[in-house]
C-alpha cells in the first residue's frame, strides 16, 4: 500500500527541481571562481594558514 501511494504521488518533479537547483548553484560557483581576481584568490588561499590575526 505504501508503495502504491508513493508511485501515485508523482514526486518526480522534486527530483528534477533538485537537479536544476544543484546545477545552477554549481555553475554559479564555477563562474565565481573563474572571474575571481588574483588578489582575492591569494587572500582566500592564505586563510587556512592564518592564526586568527586580522591582516590588513
Amino acid at each position: 500500500m505504501k508503495r502504491e501511494v508513493m508511485e501515485n504521488a508523482d514526486l518526480a518533479i522534486f527530483a528534477e527541481v533538485g537537479i536544476i537547483i544543484f546545477m545552477v548553484v554549481f555553475l554559479a560557483v564555477i563562474v565565481r571562481v573563474v572571474f575571481m581576481s588574483k588578489s582575492e584568490a591569494d587572500e582566500i588561499g592564505r586563510l587556512p594558514l592564518e592564526d586568527g590575526e586580522v591582516m590588513t
